[in-house]
């Protein structure tokens, strides 16, 4: 057979390969395919790929993800055939070379030895890899890093968070046992540096003077948002921390867990009518002296009665005058705060008790998103409120059955939404 094909082909005039030749070709054959197939499991690999938190340098065309696209870009920029980004300099080093192709390739494939990029605050910070010490300073930092299923890495608490209030906190007792390290607006630094953390998250803090005095990375996040025009920055943030902590599998669950919750409630009152949604004063902001748009009030069903007025000012929050808020005669008032808010709401805003809330004993407290507030709070808190706000339409809803689920499901403690509410004095409506 073989001589018949080598006469063939000499008849056509194709000429006879060499044996050497012919496996060489074969070879060059076999790399392309492989090289090809390389590239492609690092192109679509989930496993080979950073997503979630975007604005990492080595995120050479500002995507959503960081994949062997972006190495390409690289390249092209060094080519001159595409325009330099910020992220395509992805060692932080001040020029584009194919060294950022090859820390690129390293944070594809979760290798590198540092990882360089903007936070909250747009700040550029570099931090190693992997990190095995963290101090978050303030209740919002610490809880994030606790969710994220690294609270073993925690090795110093703030002051406020020491007090011992917050769901993370009652979830993990012992970190009430760490050094303190002062708070958010006055950092120890001393005792940040005898740590020796390999990151300082801050919330709401200047992060650069607490570097500059430290000489360790500070990563700036936002927290938990829960003015419902930025709730989806809440992701942001904690998609941020994840890819800091080498959690970023945990923070797509944890938000598709959220949205998956929140659906559950969202997919019934958003079919409701506008004008059959009760209308809600919600004074949750410094205790129950200020109200402010509260995202699980519409989610849960209910018109916020202040979210115009607040808007038209350009207000974060406000305290209202009794008479507009008569004018607008809520038929629901909800109380952030702690203690027996209920108790103390005609003392705080005098007048009210003309309202239909008032009148109809429709005034409850809810844990309230000050200082306080929680990312897992925040489907609590409208499951809550949309059985009280819709007792027909969620009859069969058991909110603190469901409450304690959702915090097992995050925190992995039984009992904790009662647990919360006994810490911080709460009066929270209970159904027989």
């Amino acid at each position: 057979m073989r001589r018949k094909e080598a006469l063939r082909r000499s008849a056509i005039g194709i000429p006879k390969q060499k044996g050497g030749e012919k496996k060489k070709k074969m070879k060059t054959k076999t790399a392309i395919l492989v090289g090809i197939a390389i590239c492609t499991i690092l192109l679509t690999s989930p496993a080979l790929a950073s997503a979630g938190y975007s604005k990492i340098y080595g995120n050479a065309n500002e995507d959503d993800v960081l994949d062997m696209r972006d190495v390409t870009y690289i390249k092209l920029v060094i080519f001159g055939k595409k325009p330099a980004t910020t992220l395509a300099d992805a060692n932080y080093d001040g020029k584009i070379s194919m060294l950022d192709v090859g820390q690129t390739k390293l944070i594809i494939l979760g290798k590198e030895k540092k990882l360089t990029l903007k936070d909250q605050a747009d700040r550029t910070v570099t931090v190693p890899r992997p990190i095995e010490r963290v101090v978050p300073l303030g209740p919002p930092a610490l809880r994030d890093t606790v969710i994220l299923g690294a609270a073993d890495k925690v090795v110093g608490i703030d002051i406020h968070s020491v007090r011992g209030r917050h769901f993370c906190v009652q979830a993990h007792p012992e970190l009430m046992d760490l050094p303190t390290v002062g708070s958010h607006r006055e950092p120890n630094v001393e005792a940040i540096v005898n740590l020796k953390p390999d990151v300082v998250f801050v919330f709401h803090a200047a992060a650069d003077p607490i570097q500059e005095q430290t000489g360790i990375p500070v990563v700036s996040l936002s927290g938990v948002r829960s003015d419902i025009r930025e709730f989806s920055k809440t992701y942001v943030s904690l998609r941020l921390a994840g890819k800091v902590l080498g959690k970023e599998d945990r923070a797509e669950w944890l938000i598709s867990y959220v949205e998956g919750k929140l659906d559950r409630i969202r997919k019934i009152t958003d079919e409701i009518p506008e004008e059959e949604k009760p209308k809600v004063y919600a004074l949750v902001a410094y205790g129950i002296k200020d109200t402010r748009i509260y995202a699980p009030v519409e989610w849960a069903g209910g018109r916020n009665v202040a979210k115009e007025y607040l808007i038209s000012h350009g207000l974060y929050s406000a305290q209202i005058n009794p008479e507009q808020v008569i004018a607008w005669n809520p038929d629901v008032i909800f109380l952030g705060g702690s203690g027996k808010a209920v108790a103390k709401l005609l003392e705080v805003h005098p007048g009210l008790e003309v309202t239909k809330a008032v009148k109809e004993g429709k005034v409850y407290q809810i844990f309230g998103p000050y200082v306080c507030w929680d990312l897992i709070q925040m489907p609590v808190e409208t499951y809550y409120m949309a059985k009280l706000l819709h007792p027909d339409r969620f009859q069969d809803l058991d909110v603190e059955k469901e409450a304690n689920r959702m915090f097992k499901e995050v925190y992995g403690v039984d009992d904790l939404y009662n647990k919360v509410q006994e810490a911080r004095g709460l009066e929270l409506y209970r159904w027989e």
